[in-house]
């Protein structure tokens, strides 16, 4: 998977000053015109990109918000993942951005990608310091297959599972997945959406990544008890 590391007015080739209009003219253009539409011949990874720029510049009030983010981005290696944490108070799926009315409790999943809502049981606790070597809950060390899914692509990958805590995640895959960015990790225990916090090169062309959960479904089909909330 190719890293975006572009804003999405540089995706869109636009200036962050251009009027509604003209961020219109260019996704239209892009996607039809230079024929970047997977229907006319164009890279579908391209599209994803352009598709996902779009969505948050031509939504008024999600361009607004992303302004403020572009304003606040941390600079150097050691800065910290900005924070999605504000997908509760915006109410929009952590995953797709996907807006949704009710309350974030569990049991309730994204209407447009099925992504499970309710927040993760220590996500609140763990107070958005889930950080490589600090996880604050206890960590249950695992060796299984999981299916792995990011923002904008429609094909599932696999990723080995390492460990998992109520707090955040650890798993192998081949994807380098840049601080921040969604991930949603499907096991046959649990479903969750987590966001990146660090991820390394590992052997043999794996990456080592960290996550910290933001949501949580524990799924009944799944045999024994994967976490112990109470304990």
């Amino acid at each position: 998977m190719t890293v975006e590391r572009r804003n999405h007015y540089r995706v869109l080739y636009v200036q962050p000053e251009a009027p509604a209009e003209v961020i219109k003219a260019a996704y239209r253009a892009l996607m039809s015109t230079l024929r970047a539409h997977p229907d006319l011949g164009g890279d579908p990874e391209t599209a994803a990109r352009l598709n996902a720029a779009w969505h948050v510049l031509g939504d008024p009030e999600a361009r607004r918000r992303y302004d403020l983010t572009l304003r606040r981005a941390p600079r150097g290696k050691a800065a910290a993942a900005s924070d999605p944490a504000t997908w509760r108070a915006d109410r929009r799926c952590p995953f797709c951005h996907m807006p949704f009315a009710a309350d974030a409790t569990t049991g309730l999943r994204c209407s447009r990608c099925d992504s499970p809502l309710g927040p993760a049981p220590a996500g609140d606790r763990a107070g958005g310091s889930e950080l490589v070597g600090r996880r604050r809950g206890e960590r249950f060390t695992r060796n299984a297959m999981v299916c792995l899914r990011l923002p904008g692509q429609a094909r599932e990958h696999t990723a080995r599972l390492r460990d998992v805590s109520l707090t955040g995640l650890s798993l192998l895959c081949r994807e380098a997945l840049p601080r921040g960015s969604a991930l949603r990790v499907m096991a046959p225990q649990f479903d969750t959406v987590a966001t990146v916090v660090a991820c390394r090169a590992a052997a043999g062309g794996q990456h080592s990544v960290h996550a910290r959960l933001l949501t949580l479904e524990l799924l009944k089909s799944g045999r024994g008890v994967y976490i112990d909330v109470a304990a």
